[in-house]
């Protein structure tokens, strides 16, 4: 009876000490084998950019979501990039094949007025609900995706230019331009590749008044 006892005392033991999993620390996801699989909430995204050298921008350019004097939030077919115009670097990337795992298979992505957060929901077409639902949000200083259950109240909104020509600098007829740009204090930002190689996509930086507009090479 005494042995029956220890031993199950063991066991319990050796039951608490393995982890506890629960919805709030992890979530469910389907792998390419379509196995279960669990990924850990809080995750860093790797900022992998081996994929770019091989890719095309696609039916439509890349637009930007968010840009400053520091960084440049732009989403196209590589997913959505932030780009340090301080340091001349690509610095965050979500893909569209990572953030498959999330659930998330068409990505819409917006960023907060102060640039710090995405968040990000799936734009599933087929939804009856008018409203978007952002379900996870990721941290551009720290690379951390997690899920979210409250929905921001004040993103960043580009201006939209229906016509290149906004500005007499913005009509670049060599280039195929962003149909949106970023207004700063004495300039503006937009996007531009001469080739439809995502390789050759630049940032350009024009001011209002006279002087020569800053070209950034997003992937060189």
């Amino acid at each position: 009876m005494a042995s029956a006892a220890i031993i199950f005392l063991i066991l319990s033991l050796s039951f608490l000490k393995g982890p506890i999993v629960g919805p709030e620390t992890e979530h469910a996801a389907k792998d390419p084998g379509n196995e279960k699989v669990t990924l850990p909430e809080g995750e860093e995204l790797a900022v992998d950019m081996s994929d770019i050298e091989q890719m095309n921008i696609g039916a439509e350019m890349p637009q930007l979501l968010y840009a400053d004097n520091n960084i440049v939030v732009m989403q196209g077919t590589f997913g959505v990039f932030v780009y340090n115009i301080q340091d001349l670097i690509v610095t965050n990337r979500i893909s569209y094949e990572h953030i498959k795992s999330y659930g998330i298979t068409m990505m819409m992505a917006s960023v907060s007025q102060d640039g710090t957060t995405i968040f990000i929901g799936n734009d599933d077409m087929s939804m009856s609900s008018n409203e978007f639902i952002y379900t996870h949000q990721y941290d551009i200083s720290t690379r951390v995706i997690k899920k979210t259950t409250q929905q921001p109240s004040n993103l960043y909104s580009p201006k939209t230019i229906e016509v290149p020509g906004y500005h007499e600098q913005y009509d670049d007829l060599q280039y195929d331009t962003s149909h949106n740009i970023v207004e700063l204090d004495n300039s503006f930002i937009y996007l531009r590749s001469s080739y439809w190689e995502m390789k050759y996509l630049q940032i350009v930086n024009c001011p209002y008044e006279d002087g020569e507009s800053k070209v950034f090479d997003v992937f060189k």
